[in-house]
């Protein structure tokens, strides 16, 4: 086990970039998942579409039920009484809907020559279409109320209009099924930790493959009687240690700043997504093995972890959520290690049984990313074999093997 202790004295001489590395990543984790709480959320958030009124018609009760309402559900945006500057706002969002009541309107509701409310909204607007059917709303119930009562006054009808418009529904969600679902702060942290654990195993392995090829010091290997497969083995195995110590302490993160969120979630959840994540470790760092057969200096090594690590997460779902992906895109995404994890990540966020049926598709996913790591790590140990023989590989290394 020599290169496997010699890797431990590399680890340990450069033990400050590598906590730095931690530090960064999941510092990068954490702000990455906080921010990306609202964007992949599924809750509903009532929005307030921003709206203006043009009234050319004098105040009256039946225009201030129209404005109060409006008042309600949007954000007024005032704006002059211009045909242009109406068209520009409505042109570039600045204002969602305009309501423009013409002159005459007021005396003139409810009789067979009835004035016809002007609109204008931003083109393919649901906002806008949203506010534009509340106004309808609200003066087909006036015109109700004012033929149910002729005794009434406008005051009377604009406020019990206003009071009906009002009520709303209790709205209570229940679970269906034994168990919680996770929440999804934890989900979004799982779901960027594919792309950390990627980063740190392509360069961590990359610092260690780097020691080892050192023009003089690769030609004595060769010339040892310690296999290349051995080497590159004992190699693989300092790198399983350090990227386990690595998720030990994302998860230990994870739990310390979200546990809280997963009350009432089964733990059998739990250790699923561990389960899952640490399934990934190991593909990435089969991939990391692998990449560190053609990486050979500092700036190589940044160029291969964000390319390896940024191109998988999105095209596996990390960062653009599965369903925004093209038919296309998806089955190419398939033979992509992270589109798999992203899956059983999901699925495991969405369990609300643990029957046969319900975990068939994760154990599914799970068994790829074994298959992933597995074929990766063959290919890496015969493309080692190889290149460690190639005249190629000796050229300059920069790197430095202080023993």
């Amino acid at each position: 086990m020599r290169v496997f202790n010699t890797c431990i004295r590399i680890v340990k001489r450069r033990s400050a970039a590598l906590i730095i590395y931690f530090v960064i990543f999941a510092a990068l984790s954490v702000v990455m998942t906080n921010l990306s709480v609202d964007k992949y959320s599924t809750d509903f958030v009532a929005s307030k579409p921003a709206y203006t009124v043009i009234n050319r018609d004098q105040e009256s009760p039946l225009t201030q039920g129209a404005r109060e309402l409006l008042a309600r559900y949007g954000e007024e945006v005032r704006l002059a009484d211009e045909e242009e500057e109406l068209k520009d706002a409505a042109f570039y969002h600045a204002s969602d809907y305009i309501l423009m009541i013409p002159p005459g309107f007021s005396e003139s509701f409810g009789s067979e020559n009835s004035l016809k409310l002007e609109t204008m909204t931003t083109p393919d607007s649901a906002k806008g279409y949203y506010l534009d059917s509340l106004v309808n709303q609200y003066m087909n119930l006036v015109d109700s109320w004012r033929i149910l009562h002729p005794e009434w006054t406008e005051q009377q009808i604009v406020d019990t209009v206003l009071q009906d418009l009002s009520k709303g529904a209790d709205v209570e969600i229940r679970p269906f099924g034994s168990t919680q679902p996770v929440s999804e702060q934890v989900q979004i942290f799982y779901m960027l930790n594919s792309y950390i654990m990627l980063v740190f195993s392509v360069l961590s392995l990359s610092v260690l493959f780097m020691a080892f090829r050192k023009p003089d010091l690769h030609m004595r290997n060769l010339c040892s009687p310690l296999k290349s497969r051995s080497m590159n083995l004992q190699i693989g195995l300092c790198g399983m240690l350090l990227g386990t110590l690595f998720w030990i302490l994302l998860t230990i993160l994870g739990l310390f700043l979200y546990g809280g969120r997963l009350e009432g979630t089964d733990p059998r959840s739990l250790l699923l997504l561990m389960l899952n994540s640490f399934l990934f470790l190991l593909v990435s760092l089969s991939i990391g093995l692998l990449a560190g057969n053609f990486i050979k200096s500092g700036n190589s090594q940044n160029a291969a972890a964000n390319f390896l690590s940024l191109g998988m997460s999105f095209l596996g779902g990390a960062f653009v959520p599965l369903d925004m992906l093209g038919a296309g895109m998806l089955q190419v995404a398939r033979f992509v290690p992270t589109y798999w994890y992203i899956t059983a990540l999901n699925k495991i966020c969405s369990l609300s049984s643990f029957d046969a049926s319900s975990m068939k598709e994760i154990w599914q996913a799970m068994a790829v990313q074994i298959g992933f790591a597995v074929a990766i790590l063959c290919v890496s140990l015969v493309l080692s074999k190889y290149m460690g023989q190639s005249e190629k590989n000796f050229g300059a290394v920069r790197t430095e093997v202080e023993l």
